[in-house]
């Protein structure tokens, strides 16, 4: 199948929020095929982008979805959300919930001839928030397909949900501040930063210089999602789930 047949078969599940009756070719793309059709998604849907998610940036997330590492995905702005909000959803997706720690970029980092320090990463960002992910494969398998067609499909990104701004925590901070998560009032597995590939602020400076390595960059007012910390569940309709971050505040979702 051709890379424009492939886009516009993803671009239009997404959309109609069904999953694809099978895998446009038997053969998975390669990773860097696999993030070049997925800008290509993006460009397809027509949507405007709000940022970035970064996928399996946990060994937790990594084992349940077979990945050797992580990879990142598309955010749009018309599935941005604030803490409280009713998520929309179809009975037919997963709704995922993915208690995570998100950035909201002050300034650019455009593509260059290095990679960036984290230093300088750091200094581009200008607040911190707790976030939920909300994940739903498109994949006709969902979760059991390969890798690289998460990739194709936004990282698997549904939409985000954001508690409030918060100024810049120190690197020990993001690598060591708590997070505990409900679903219906009951307790979960809660987890701390470290497990986002050893710290929230690591894990962004992995996207930019990923994004670098592909010729683009990240732009003042991007939101970025740095990868789930604690556990996560698929919510049913009618369920809440909130999540509480050391130094970062409340989040919650209805659905």
């Amino acid at each position: 199948m051709s890379d424009d047949s492939v886009v516009k078969a993803f671009a239009a599940a997404r959309k109609a929020e069904v999953p694809l009756a099978e895998l446009p070719e038997p053969t998975p793309p390669d990773l860097s095929r696999a993030f070049a059709l997925q800008c290509a998604v993006s460009r397809e849907l027509g949507w405007t982008q709000a940022g970035w998610k970064i996928g399996c940036t946990s060994e937790r997330a990594q084992k349940a979805l077979n990945a050797s590492g992580p990879f990142p995905g598309t955010m749009f702005s018309n599935r941005v959300y604030r803490s409280g909000d009713f998520f929309p959803t179809s009975a037919a997706n997963k709704r995922v919930v993915e208690p995570e720690v998100a950035f909201t970029m002050a300034r650019d980092l455009p593509p260059r001839g290095q990679a960036y320090s984290l230093d300088e990463v750091m200094a581009a960002a200008g607040s911190v928030h707790v976030a939920i992910e909300i994940v739903n494969p498109r994949t006709p398998n969902g979760f059991a397909d390969p890798v690289p067609w998460f990739i194709v499909d936004g990282g698997l990104n549904e939409g985000i949900v954001l508690g409030e701004a918060r100024k810049l925590l120190s690197r020990e901070q993001f690598a060591s501040l708590k997070g505990a998560v409900t679903w219906n009032g009951e307790k979960r597995v809660g987890g701390v930063g470290a497990n986002a590939l050893g710290g929230s602020d690591i894990a962004l400076a992995w996207l930019a210089n990923h994004l670098n390595e592909h010729g683009t960059g990240l732009k003042q007012g991007d939101i970025i999602s740095t990868g789930v910390i604690t556990e996560f569940f698929s919510a049913g309709l009618g369920d809440t789930a909130e999540a509480i971050f050391e130094h970062l505040g409340t989040v919650s979702v209805r659905f």
